[in-house]
């Protein structure tokens, strides 16, 4: 049975009504039956964070699936684009190239005009742009989730109200805008 470690922020957590929720582990559950799913997310985390609790992935974990940059992009409490870039390489290179999948920063809800203050697309764009360069040097996979979710003709239902976190609608989108990267690295039907 292989391994996936989910590894990123209140995304990954389904943070819902200012909780943790299992919504997200249950649904790549439900999606990679015969997998075992470790949620080691952290709800507000940077990279910065994420260096902190790397030593918690099982070593013998077959795919980590990297999911910060969100909480990074943010002007109002993020982190340089360099050093997004130094912590986004030096976690792919601690956990080893050849078994992690990236996952772009979310995109927020573009109606919700409070938190897209924090959230300039060009501001954004660059860091999605930085993590999809750390991926290809690495030759890793990249889940685009702002290409994704930008697809989406109404795309507001996916959020909740806050215009960050995800509805159960959202969450599913979420899920499945991943799971086709993590069959495709470990030969999963």
């Amino acid at each position: 049975m292989k391994k996936i470690v989910l590894f990123g922020d209140s995304l990954f957590n389904g943070f819902t009504n200012h909780q943790n929720t299992a919504i997200v582990t249950d649904l790549f559950k439900a999606a990679l039956p015969n997998t075992n799913i470790d949620n080691i997310s952290k709800s507000g985390a940077t990279t910065v964070e994420g260096l902190d609790y790397i030593h918690q992935i099982d070593p013998g974990a077959d795919l980590v699936v990297i999911e910060y940059g969100t909480n990074d992009s943010s002007t109002g409490w993020g982190l340089s684009l360099e050093n997004y870039q130094y912590n986004l390489l030096f976690m792919i290179n601690q956990i080893g190239k050849k078994r992690v999948i990236v996952v772009g920063p979310s995109l927020p809800d573009p109606n919700n005009v409070e938190i897209n203050q924090f959230y300039p697309a060009d501001h954004l764009n660059a860091f999605n742009q930085v993590a999809k360069t750390c991926a290809e040097l690495n030759n890793a996979p990249f889940a685009d989730l702002i290409a994704s979710f930008k697809k989406q003709k109404d795309i507001s239902p996916l959020y909740q109200a806050d215009g960050q976190h995800l509805t159960p609608r959202g969450n599913a989108f979420l899920v499945n805008s991943i799971v086709p990267s993590i069959k495709k690295k470990l030969n999963l039907k």
